[in-house]
């Protein structure tokens, strides 16, 4: 990696420190806010405001996991990887570097995991109450000033609103004391790793205090690279300033600025594509004899291959946000304004190997040649060469949002709250392309498709790579063309409200949020099918073209998705120390448009541009306890989702398209049942033990279809003699929106894709006396995620793994010092993969692109605090 310019900024956080201590959590207007007070003789009490009443973790009829920066040091998460691997229930993916970041609770992956950012999320991802609207720049823990991170499960919409299908995540910044106090903590690990962090609170007045705060990481990687053996894949640097103000002229009245700005750089993850010969299963291809599927586990690699010379992806995100909190009378009014501006450029390697793709060179203007030009048809090639091909994709987000409620601000039996909400989000640019090596090449030479399982002859004939074709540029390692932009935006206007009411032991509360999201996108097209191949130019930069420089300028799509999400909870408390409740909560997921290519008759059907929302009703039973004077503490959860109109990822039924064209459709139902236990015994003042459990099986419901794999696994010429191709599930007819009928693969019975059915953590935890200031402090932890499927007819699995991690410290009140290992047995895994048409290959072939998980990471951290 190379080293940022900021080298001021490196110094500037040497004279600061690190928060090690719990600050409080600010969620969404409608969210829980959190804080961790000390409690002795007992293990820190987290506080929660679910209702927006104070009240300890263990009374609120919601699963949630709580992290404080304490948690997160003695676990080493750094990562929302770890975070993931360190948490049952929650899976976090990523691909390319950290683009298209996606998280799942409970195993309810969405089927839909497209990189459009009009796409609703199936969990929200939210930084001091703020909703995040790109997935690509929010993968900050190692450097950001976090407090507390707070994970909810189970449908939010009533609450958080926005994006909050299956649950919720929050993280919280660091907050101004009113004492003078500041810490810093420097990390060295194996391959490079070095981290800085540091914050300082400062008194200003009586009434005003302020704190800044800082970090810096820089990694090396973990994978071995075949085309680079001295540069390692899977490196970062980053850094992120933050800074909040607080002023409390009286009991009755707080106001809080705060915000950040982060910078990120990160190098290709190591992966690698399955070879071709590896496919088993699905429909024969004629031209090779070779399957186009394949089924079982793909194995991990230790040594990937890939272009070096890839740029790396570069992420930023910047946030202000405003609280201000007013009482009077009894009632309490708060306000919440947050402004968030968030760029990415990603790059990956789409043919996977360092060395290219084998073409042959077909001339234009060849009298004997006529058909070099022609988008499908064979032509006669005079010689081979080999082309790089990568991708590059570009985002960029502006975000307002604001939040006005008032609610009750008592101590009654009855409490209630209301409120408005605000959100727009504009994505003025998000665009994805490709580069094809042809600095080989002459201006009238194009690529043509050659045998890639043999040496192919030096002439011959073959198939017009259109792909490659379109892409032509001087340097696929530092230029791509973007074959399309998009621009788009989200108005959201919610109203929401929430009562309760306790009668004894017993509590009844009902919340409830009537949503409008105003949806508009417009795409424009510079590769579409009638333009002439090899002469599109290179757009550099991040921001849409002037005028006129597209082919094709698309309609604008314009349509308002409205929904009403309440939440029932009812609670008993036969003794103090344990609570039992009952509740459904609705989720939804917001329709949107498909806008990858222009409707025509070489794009997508008219049919296929907008999709619905898709819903869930999570029924669920659960009880939380603290037994034995409180050293046990022990919570279980029994869940029943019911989830309609699935959105799932297929590809256009325009049989003119003339090249697969990915969009999203509603296609069936998923019944999800499932469990979680969680367990904590503190055996003696120095030893504890525990662990977590949670099972999850969501299944897709009869009449449920893929649309994306007919070419794989739709065997036969018509409708009388359709069949399942080898490995792939029924196939069947359902209608489609035009009226007509479609014969498709079947999902009934399915696991959703990427969804984990088991998993589980167990840790120990030592903390020993050594003297009146000083202890030794241990911890180990052990984390199990079972395997997913990489696609939704479920051929492909991936990702099950057991991870070890161990912490020893040697800590006072004031000093510490820590030996850590993630990973401490250096399991390899495959972390997560996707599919996608190879370069060379015909587009039928459906090859993994599997992305390796994090090695053993091990180090030293030292810490003070004053």
């Amino acid at each position: 990696m190379k080293v940022l310019s900021t080298l001021g900024f490196a110094r500037s956080v040497l004279l600061s420190g690190v928060a090690l201590s719990s600050i409080t959590i600010a969620l969404p207007a409608s969210a829980q806010e959190a804080t961790a007070a000390e409690d002795e003789g007992d293990r820190s009490e987290i506080v929660v405001t679910a209702r927006r009443r104070d009240e300890d973790v263990q009374s609120v009829p919601i699963v949630i996991n709580a992290y404080s920066a304490e948690d997160l040091a003695e676990r080493n998460i750094q990562t929302l990887a770890d975070l993931g691997n360190s948490t049952p229930g929650i899976v976090m993916n990523n691909i390319a570097g950290g683009n298209t970041q996606t998280i799942y609770i409970r195993g309810l992956a969405p089927g839909n995991t497209a990189g459009d950012l009009n796409v609703e999320a199936n969990v929200g991802v939210f930084i001091d109450g703020i909703y995040q609207t790109s997935r690509n720049t929010i993968d900050i823990l190692s450097v950001l000033d976090v407090g507390q991170i707070e994970i909810a499960k189970g449908p939010q919409s009533a609450l958080f609103g926005r994006s909050t299908f299956a649950g919720a995540l929050a993280i919280s910044t660091g907050k101004p004391s009113r004492d003078f106090s500041g810490s810093f903590q420097a990390t060295v690990g194996v391959d490079e790793d070095y981290r800085i962090r540091g914050a300082l609170s400062l008194p200003i007045s009586d009434t005003l205090r302020a704190r800044v705060a800082g970090g810096y990481v820089t990694y090396d990687g973990f994978g071995t690279n075949a085309g680079a053996r001295n540069d390692k894949l899977g490196g970062f640097e980053k850094y992120a300033l933050s800074g909040a103000l607080e002023f409390e002229p009286s009991e009755h009245f707080r106001a809080l600025l705060s915000g950040f700005v982060t910078h990120s750089e990160a190098e290709i993850s190591p992966v690698y594509g399955l070879p071709v010969r590896s496919l088993n299963c699905g429909n024969i291809n004629a031209a090779t004899g070779l399957p186009l599927l394949f089924c079982g586990e793909l194995p991990p690699r230790r040594v990937n291959d890939v272009t070096a010379r890839i740029p790396d992806t570069r992420s930023e995100n910047q946030q202000v946000s405003l609280l201000l909190e007013g009482r009077i009378a009894g009632v309490k009014a708060t306000s919440t304004t947050g402004f968030t501006w968030a760029s990415n450029r990603g790059f990956s390697d789409y043919d996977l190997t360092s060395a290219g793709t084998l073409f042959g060179v077909c001339t234009l203007g060849n009298a004997t040649n006529p058909s070099c030009g022609s988008n499908f048809a064979n032509a006669p090639y005079t010689r081979l060469t080999r082309a790089n091909l990568s991708v590059t994709n570009i985002e960029r987000v502006r975000t307002f949002s604001q939040e006005i409620r008032i609610q009750s601000d008592n101590e009654s039996p009855f409490q209630w709250i209301v409120g408005g909400f605000y959100f727009n989000s504009r994505i003025p640019i998000a665009a994805s392309g490709l580069g094809a090596d042809g600095g080989g090449l002459a201006a009238n030479e194009r690529l043509i498709q050659v045998n890639q399982l043999a040496t192919p002859a030096a002439t011959g004939v073959g198939p017009y790579d259109f792909t490659a074709n379109i892409f032509l540029v001087p340097d696929s390692n530092v230029t791509q063309v973007v074959g399309s932009y998009s621009r788009a935006s989200t108005k959201t206007f919610s109203i929401f409200g929430a009562v309760g009411y306790e009668l004894g032991d017993f509590r009844f509360n009902a919340e409830a949020r009537y949503n409008s999201d105003v949806k508009q996108a417009q795409v424009f097209s510079i590769s579409n099918p009638t333009s002439a191949p090899g002469v599109n130019k290179p757009i550099p930069g991040t921001s849409v073209p002037a005028p006129g420089t597209f082919p094709v300028i698309g309609p604008i799509f314009k349509r308002t998705f409205n929904s009403f999400t309440p939440r029932f909870t009812l609670d008993y408390r036969p003794v103090e120390d344990i609570l039992l409740y009952v509740s459904a909560a609705k989720g939804v997921r917001s329709g949107g448009f498909n806008t990858a290519n222009p409707v025509s008759a070489t794009g997508i059907l008219a049919s296929e541009v907008p999709y619905e929302e898709e819903t869930n009703w999570t029924y669920e039973a659960g009880f939380k306890s603290r037994l034995f004077d409180r050293r046990v503490t022990l919570n279980g959860s029994f869940f029943y989702v019911d989830w309609k109109d699935a959105q799932v990822s297929a590809f256009t039924q325009n049989p003119t398209a003339v090249n697969p064209v990915r969009i999203v459709q509603n296609a069936g139902a998923i019944r999800a049942k499932g469990f979680e236990m969680q367990a904590d015994w503190d055996i003696t003042d120095m030893f504890s033990i525990g662990g977590s459990f949670i099972y999850s099986d969501p299944k897709f419901r009869p009449g449920a279809y893929d649309g994306s794999t007919i070419p794989q696994c739709r065997a036969g010429t018509t409708p009388a003699t359709f069949t399942n191709a080898p490995g792939c599930p029924p196939i069947i007819a359902v209608p489609t929106a035009n009226g007509g009928t479609q014969f498709v693969p079947s999902l009934d019975g399915l696991r959703a894709q990427r969804s984990v059915k088991t998993q589980y953590n167990v840790h120990a935890v030592a903390n020993v006396p050594v003297s009146d200031d000083w202890a030794i402090k241990a911890r180990v932890d052990v984390n199990y995620t079972g395997p997913a499927f990489n696609n939704l007819i479920n051929t492909i699995s991936f990702g099950e793994r057991t991870l070890v991690n161990a912490r020893l410290a040697l800590e006072s009140d004031r000093y510490s010092i820590a030996l850590w290992a993630n990973n401490l047995l250096d399991e390899i895994y495959v972390q997560n993969s996707i599919n996608q048409p190879r370069a060379g290959f015909p587009s039928a072939f459906s090859i993994p692109e599997a992305y390796l998980g994090e090695r053993r990471r091990f180090g030293i951290t030292a810490g003070v605090k004053f």
